[in-house]
């Protein structure tokens, strides 16, 4: 029914969409819902009533509107209610629980969220006795946690805002008496609430915690919140013309703008999270177990350096665990999230199975983690506080290494802790040294991925990181994404990524702004050409060519796309250019040779291929092409000649022994024809590849003069 009434209010059949809406609100249960339903539908009776007597209203038009907006979010709300009266997991369960009981409002939750606050700020005032004053803060901290347990709950699972709900959330948003991380929990709930939910008023509560609160968590919070909600609730969206306008107001505001270039930056980082994830478990962590170096738990990092010892398999060992780290540190230093692998396993304690703790900012007064800090002397200057304190790992990773620090006895954790702090300086001065800008957004994505990827709780919502993330596809977004100033970062980041597709549609975008730009016109061409495009790769190339005439690079890709395409007597010209600036290059003239072999011009084809190999201490690849020239200039002796001492290296194919064995063939020498079929099959997989190898030459053979029912007797003899 719900995707019925949708349609009809798409089609704008309001009348017919209110009633199945009333059926639907009767089947739900809860009166209010079913209470306001009706008084849309008499609202729009009267609307119709007024009309159908010619009567003139100028705020008819906006009245429409509002009719319609409210339908979407009554239907919605039905929909909601319907699946989570009866439906499974926590947000079921919760949802039932707090409609038999009822939690506090958000006036009262604010209240005591204020409290709470100011009693933790008087109590080491108050009290002297330092076991008590821990006791009586420790109870504040459990409560505090409770409480903002419960904010999130009550949030999250709401089926929409009341006005008085949305006006005591605003004012509990406003207060600076609650701590700046409870209410970091709540906007969170928020955005969880509208990925599911579009509620206008939610939606309000993000853009007002961006514009009013000044804390670099809480706006930034707040922004990812809108974008997310933006992006992935257009179609509601674009019934509310006011918050079109507010976003559009953006555009006034570059570090907004500068802003959401950084989240986007990162949201397309998250894609690479899945392919660090890999590499770390199948390269850098098998790597690490085998090597014995990294095996020796008293290691020191100082150790390294002496390798006179050393098995020279070992020294590759590390050199190469060496590469992959340092290409981890890159990406690190980009946004990327690094440490998914390392922490995914530390997330089975009880603590995580709290929904709103995968959202908490990290705080030492959280009661799980609190103990750590209350019964060891760890210094501020400790790594441990330097490791909890850096923007390098998510708020889920603190408290996922501080509750397994926790968990590890007395003793050996003061030791482990000392045995820290002495061995790794180096890593306190990076620690002390990294990148401080967009921290907290790129800390909060990377919390947001692990909820969306391992959470307990992952199933009950739809993976917004499956999505690309591109959020210029969005119609609302786009504007402020791809603005003159950030249009060509975007491209060049998914250039260098990898991501030509998009890459392409980006630049294309660019080659009508900057259409000068040479730079811009040699990317959307290796774009397209990666892409197999290469009728447009070409048009672009040319375009460079023109801005930025005679450029090796340019030519050397025109000539490519024309080689792909077949068009060898083009590509060949644009070879030869390239040729006149380097005579020397060995792939250059062996891509001449190839052209020309193309065109069956076989004796200028050679002289390029001798020159490669004489000069090349790797003659492999131009004696195959010498060889295939003989053969196809029926030279079979001097084709045979070289085959033969491609056969002494190291690098022989089956195609060597194959080619071979066709020349002795058609020269009559038919045992030794037949020796070199029988290598090419003991280096083929199996016999049916050896079979395919072998009937790929048919036509070839043919125009040799060879019959077709000799060709296939052939491999019989064998």
């Amino acid at each position: 029914m719900y995707n019925d009434i949708i349609k009809l209010l798409k089609e704008r059949r309001l009348k017919e969409a209110f009633e199945l809406l009333n059926l639907s609100a009767s089947d739900s249960g809860n009166w209010l819902v079913k209470s306001e339903v009706e008084n849309l539908k008499t609202t729009y009776g009267y609307m119709l009533q007024y009309a159908a007597k010619g009567m003139q209203d100028p705020e008819r038009d906006k009245m429409y509107s509002q009719l319609v907006c409210k339908a979407y979010e009554l239907a919605d709300r039905v929909e909601y209610i319907r699946t989570y009266t009866s439906g499974q997991g926590h947000r079921g369960e919760l949802f039932r629980t707090f409609k038999r009981t009822p939690p506090p409002s958000y006036g009262e939750l604010c209240l005591t969220l204020e409290t709470i606050a100011e009693d933790m700020g008087v109590v080491p005032l108050m009290e002297n006795d330092e076991g008590k004053r821990k006791e009586k803060m420790k109870a504040l901290s459990v409560r505090r946690e409770k409480t903002v347990d419960t904010l999130f709950d009550k949030t999250w699972v709401s089926d929409g805002w009341t006005e008085e709900e949305f006006n005591e959330a605003t004012a509990l948003l406003r207060s600076v008496l609650i701590p700046v991380n409870d209410i970091a929990v709540m906007i969170s709930a928020v955005t969880m609430s509208l990925l599911d939910l579009f509620d206008p008023r939610k939606y309000q509560f993000l853009l007002t915690a961006y514009n009013e609160r000044t804390e670099t968590l809480l706006t930034q919070r707040a922004l990812i919140g809108i974008v997310l909600a933006t992006f992935h609730q257009k179609e509601r969206l674009a019934l509310y013309p006011e918050f079109i306008a507010a976003l559009s107001l953006f555009m006034e505001n570059p570090e907004t703008l500068r802003q959401l270039h950084d989240i986007q930056i990162l949201l397309l980082l998250s894609r690479e999270t899945t392919k660090i994830d890999k590499k770390m478990r199948e390269e850098i962590i098998p790597q690490m177990m085998k090597n014995p170096q990294f095996n020796n738990s008293n290691i020191n990092v100082a150790d390294l350096d002496d390798m006179e010892d050393m098995n020279p398999e070992w020294k590759a060992g590390i050199e190469k665990i060496s590469e992959r780290i340092r290409e981890m540190g890159e990406l690190q230093m980009e946004g990327a999230d690094t440490y998914m692998t390392t922490f995914c396993q530390l997330k089975s304690y009880p603590f995580f199975n709290r929904m709103a703790h995968w959202f908490y900012p990290f705080d030492k007064q959280v009661p799980e983690v609190a103990a750590l800090f209350d019964n060891e002397n760890i210094s501020d200057k400790s790594l441990i506080n330097l490791l909890l304190e850096s923007s390098t790992f998510c708020n889920s990773d603190k408290y996922s290494f501080c509750l397994t620090v926790n968990s590890i006895p007395l003793a050996q954790r003061q030791a482990l802790s000392m045995q820290l702090d002495e061995q790794n300086e180096f890593m306190r001065q990076n620690l002390k040294e990294e990148k401080k800008a967009n921290d907290a957004s790129r800390q909060y994505i990377h919390d947001l991925y692990r909820f969306f990827k391992i959470s307990l709780f992952r199933q009950e919502h739809d993976d917004i990181f499956a999505n690309r993330m591109s959020l210029w596809e969005n119609p609302f977004l786009r504007p402020l994404i791809l603005t003159d100033e950030y249009r060509k970062p975007i491209a060049d980041y998914l250039f260098a990524k990898d991501y030509v597709d998009e890459a392409a549609l980006l630049y294309t975008e660019l080659t009508r702004t900057d259409s000068e730009d040479a730079e811009v016109w040699q990317k959307l061409g290796f774009c397209l050409q990666k892409g197999k495009r290469y009728e447009e790769a070409i048009e672009a190339y040319k375009q460079a060519d023109l801005f930025k005439p005679d450029h090796r690079w340019t030519l050397k890709h025109l000539a490519q796309c024309y080689k792909r395409m077949q068009n060898y007597e083009e590509a060949l010209s644009y070879f030869l250019r390239i040729e006149q600036m380097q005579p020397e290059d060995l792939n250059l003239l062996m891509q001449i040779g190839q052209c020309l072999t193309a065109q069956c011009k076989y004796n200028e084809a050679l002289n390029y291929f001798f020159k490669v190999e004489y000069l090349t201490n790797s003659p492999v690849n131009a004696q195959r092409a010498i060889g295939w020239c003989y053969f196809m200039e029926k030279k079979y002796d001097e084709a045979i000649h070289i085959y033969e001492k491609i056969h002494a290296s190291s690098e022989v194919r089956p195609a060597d022994y194959l080619n071979a064995g066709h020349a002795c063939l058609l020269r009559n020498d038919l045992t030794k024809a037949l020796d070199y079929y029988r290598h090419t099959q003991e280096l083929c997989k199996s016999y049916d590849e050896f079979i395919e190898t072998y009937h790929a030459d048919k036509e070839i053979m043919l125009q040799h003069g060879i019959t077709e029912e000799y060709f296939y007797l052939i491999p019989d003899l064998l």
